[in-house]
């Protein structure tokens, strides 16, 4: 893996003032858990979180989203064009806001909410258990990790928010995922890219955990007949890292 280091400051028009750190030629996402696991460590006042399957998509709709309503906000103080610090205050300041709008319970969707809301076809199952065998099959050829700074760990998406189309699950709808696996099975936030999200924990489930949690994921996915049901509890009993699809298009 070749990792180039930005630091923090630097004007780099390619990436977001968060990003501290460009992966390439990534063989296996066990690099990059390692990676994250001492960015973690060293790092004690960011939260870390990189992207994931195409990168150049991903910042687009992650721009979108965070036009929203309730993530928006006002630039009118900011000069663009003559002040070479205004993209990074703009920036911060969209994260911070983000972070405090995901602290708004009202904002929040209950996991119930998520049922029906990814609905697919069978082969889409199989495909999730496939990505989840071989995370690297999504991972992009560039990666940024970036340092959120929010307290929240679970906030870290505060700093690369998704899901713009309406079809999609939203920042919120994210968050909620990201909140119920973590109170639920123990999983952090890990990242996410312009179809998938991902999240890691220390190890991986045990059988009766997987088998729950595949449970709780067919109401929202459909196809509870699928063969590719079976292939992922068995992943999750094998991998620490759990991937899944948040747009509706997300197999393609």
């Amino acid at each position: 893996m070749k990792i180039d280091r930005i630091p923090d400051g630097a004007q780099d028009p390619r990436t977001s003032v968060l990003t501290r750190a460009r992966l390439s030629e990534v063989q296996d996402v066990d690099e990059i858990l390692t990676l994250v696991s001492a960015e973690r460590a060293a790092n004690l006042d960011s939260r870390i979180f990189i992207t994931l399957d195409d990168l150049a998509q991903a910042s687009y709709t992650s721009m979108h989203a965070g036009e929203a309503d309730e993530l928006e906000v006002a630039t009118d103080d900011l000069d663009f064009l003559n002040d070479p610090g205004a993209q990074r205050r703009f920036e911060l300041r969209q994260v911070a806001h983000a972070a405090a709008q995901l602290g708004r319970s009202e904002l929040i969707p209950s996991w119930d909410e998520l049922h029906g809301t990814r609905e697919c076809p069978p082969e889409w199952i199989d495909r999730m258990a496939a990505v989840n065998d071989d995370p690297s099959t999504i991972l992009g050829d560039e990666i940024h990790v970036l340092h959120v700074p929010v307290r929240d760990s679970l906030a870290a998406i505060a700093g690369f928010p998704n899901g713009y189309f309406s079809v999609d699950w939203d920042t919120f709808q994210n968050y909620t995922v990201t909140r119920h696996l973590a109170d639920a099975y123990a999983y952090r936030p890990l990242g996410i890219g312009a179809s998938w999200i991902g999240f890691e924990r220390d190890t991986p489930l045990s059988l009766l955990k997987a088998s729950e949690l595949i449970e709780e994921l067919k109401p929202i996915y459909g196809s509870i007949d699928a063969p590719g049901w079976t292939r992922l509890e068995d992943v999750l009993t094998r991998r620490r890292t759990l991937f899944l699809g948040y747009t509706e298009n997300f197999a393609d």
